[in-house]
């Protein structure tokens, strides 16, 4: 009985699963970083995504910028810094037209990343400048937590998809004011705010089998 009661779950696990799909996506990024960055840069993304109905999922991903460079002059000096920044990102997925395998797929991505930031820092003194700067600027982290919500479209071609996404990320936190106090509580997550636009391709695979669909 016991053996039966075993075989029994085990074949309902399996049947759950292969009804399940997993795909991976890769492609660029085009990231706008607000705070004190106030740039754009390009980069790069995968994710892969477990889908556990035929219109929801959820997903691992991982994003990555080039550093963006920075310079201000003034009479006296140069002061230049190098920003850097990669996420990794837990998000849901829910399509609300289509499914992950229709033709053509109207989506939402909504979750939260782990920001991982750094700005760099240096200071030139110009050659005709008649002052002695001798103070080090310390490297900055920008690391926090941001809450991310996207739209995507999917089209099929072929056994691949071609998908774009625009979205944006929130960084977790607020400056609050007490006004019996007086006292105010500033924000402690320093991850600037952004918004992303992706363009890609997405490869289903079969859960069961081994093959690609």
């Amino acid at each position: 009985m016991k053996k039966i009661f075993l075989t029994l779950s085990f074949l309902g696990a399996l049947c759950l699963f292969a009804k399940a799909q997993i795909n991976a996506s890769a492609g660029l990024t085009y990231t706008n970083y607000g705070g004190d960055i106030k740039k754009a840069s390009p980069g790069a993304h995968l994710r892969g995504t477990y889908y556990v109905t035929e219109k929801s999922g959820i997903g691992l991903g991982f994003s990555y910028s080039l550093p963006i460079k920075t310079t201000y002059r003034d009479e006296e000096a140069t002061f230049k810094r190098t920003s850097s920044f990669m996420a990794i990102s837990l998000l849901g997925t829910y399509h609300l037209i289509g499914t992950y395998e229709s033709d053509f797929s109207l989506y939402f991505p909504v979750g939260a990343s782990y920001q991982i930031g750094t700005n760099k820092y240096s200071l030139e003194v110009n050659p005709n400048s008649s002052t002695l700067v001798t103070a080090n600027i310390e490297d900055e982290k920008l690391n926090g937590l941001t809450i991310n919500a996207s739209i995507g479209l999917q089209f099929r071609i072929g056994n691949p998809y071609v998908f774009a996404e625009a979205g944006f990320g929130l960084a977790t936190g607020n400056t609050n004011y007490n006004s019996r106090t007086e006292e105010v509580i500033v924000n402690k997550n320093p991850a600037p705010g952004s918004t992303v636009f992706q363009l890609g391709i997405r490869i289903p695979f079969g859960a069961v089998g081994g093959g690609v669909y």
